[in-house]
């Protein structure tokens, strides 16, 4: 039996900070999906997507307009990098590994602590579909089964 290095985890994320760096459409799919969860989420950007704008208007993110600075990933739980910046990906995810956070990083899945699997809501059922980061269109075809067996 071939054993998997991944190994899909819920635990209690309950005002866990959860930080964001990037303002774009990316990070505003990845703040879209964990403003769905119970983190204390933040966002960190210059410029902001609208999707996360409203994120804030409606009270479930705090965001600080401006770029990354070291120190932003301390009391991290997780970070995801997702800004359109090589240089500032790679420091923000090296800087928050080394601070025990869990990394994502969006341009480059080798620097990825973790990946986000696609979810399936099913009232309090939630249900993680995540393969080993290289086919994304597999995991989203196994997702799309899942979803029509539950609505049998």
């Amino acid at each position: 039996m071939e054993q998997k290095k991944h190994f899909p985890l819920f635990c209690d994320i309950q005002g866990k900070k959860a930080v964001v760096i990037g303002g774009g459409a990316i990070a505003a799919r990845r703040c879209r999906t964990l403003s769905r969860f119970a983190f204390a989420l933040h966002i960190i950007a210059p410029t902001l997507h609208p999707n996360i704008l409203e994120l804030e208007k409606q009270g479930l993110a705090t965001v600080s307009r401006r770029t990354f600075a070291p120190g932003d990933e301390k009391g991290a739980f997780l970070l995801v990098a997702a800004t359109d910046d090589r240089q500032v990906n790679a420091l923000a995810g090296q800087l928050a590994k080394q601070a025990g956070a869990f990394v994502s990083v969006a341009d480059r899945r080798e620097e990825c602590t973790f990946y986000f699997p696609a979810l399936i809501e099913d009232g309090p059922i939630t249900i993680g579909v995540a393969g080993d980061g290289r086919d994304h269109a597999a995991v989203a075809q196994r997702a799309g089964q899942i979803r029509r067996l539950l609505e049998q």
